[in-house]
């Protein structure tokens, strides 16, 4: 399925434009192309116009994406109960919810954390199970590495109303072998046959905000939908949370041996364990 994206603006985009540059990316740094400056403004791919006011006010915000349609300026951005927003980044945008980022960005970017989760679980082939869409990196890296089919699963659909304008994501909507299901994982687990999957790549939110996906039972499911000799990563943050001083890798491995699982490895590079099914 092709998808027509709106131009995507940074504050460094718009700088540029204002500086001079006709040549620039749209996309958030996958591509560039030209623009060019035209009595109402400046002319956009697709059409689309911006004038000097609404470069000027991307200029200023460098803390949120913006895209272009009808000629109007909209940040990348939800709220409803959250606030959601897309954030630019040196590679990959990650997404903002809360004002708490979903992915790692420190000495790394969304996209190269990704892809080292995939080659640290070792995904070459079969079916991967992707418990935590969000903006989708886990579930394309693994396509990418050769998994013949991706089933991914997102909770919120403001999360995927954001990847469906961002380009990093596009690849989750329009390959035939990612499918993406809007649903809780706790639950759409439960309607996989045993032994389905060859991996599984667990991201979960912080425990403080999802706490039945890092228990006991849920480990159960997941240890029910392996493959004998299939691996599951587990994003667990640091060993000590900041969180009250409690262990979350630690509390997350003993659980995952009581239910069945061995070889439970602590990598400090993407900060999750592994854990393989015997």
């Amino acid at each position: 399925m092709k998808r027509d994206l709106p131009p995507i603006l940074t504050a460094e985009t718009a700088k540029e434009i204002l500086e001079g540059k006709m040549i620039v990316s749209l996309d958030l740094g996958l591509s560039e192309t030209r623009v060019n400056w035209i009595n109402s403004g400046v002319s956009l791919s697709g059409g689309e116009i911006i004038d000097l006011s609404g470069l000027e006010k991307i200029a200023e915000n460098k803390e949120a994406a913006f895209f272009i349609r009808d000629n109007a300026v909209y940040q990348v951005a939800i709220a409803d109960r959250h606030y959601y927003k897309l954030l630019p980044t040196d590679g990959a945008p990650t997404i903002e919810i809360d004002g708490i980022r979903m992915h790692r960005t420190k000495n790394t970017t969304p996209d190269k954390d990704s892809q080292d989760k995939i080659s640290i679980l070792g995904i070459r082939d079969g079916r991967v199970l992707d418990t935590c869409t969000g903006l989708g990196y886990t579930a394309i890296e693994a396509s990418r590495a050769g998994a013949e089919r991706v089933i991914t699963i997102e909770l919120q659909s403001s999360v995927h109303r954001i990847a469906l304008l961002n380009p990093w994501s596009r690849e989750i909507y329009c390959n035939n072998n990612i499918s993406c299901i809007l649903g809780d994982s706790y639950q759409i687990v439960d309607i996989f046959p045993i032994e389905f999957f060859d991996s599984v790549i667990h991201d979960p939110p912080r425990h403080s905000n999802a706490g039945h996906l890092y228990g006991l039972f849920f480990y159960k499911k997941l240890f029910r939908l392996l493959k004998n000799n299939g691996k599951l990563f587990h994003y667990t943050g640091e060993p000590r949370s900041r969180y009250r001083g409690v262990n979350v890798q630690k509390g997350v491995s003993e659980r995952l041996a009581k239910a069945g699982f061995r070889d439970v490895d602590y990598h400090k590079k993407v900060m999750g364990v592994t854990a393989r099914k015997p």
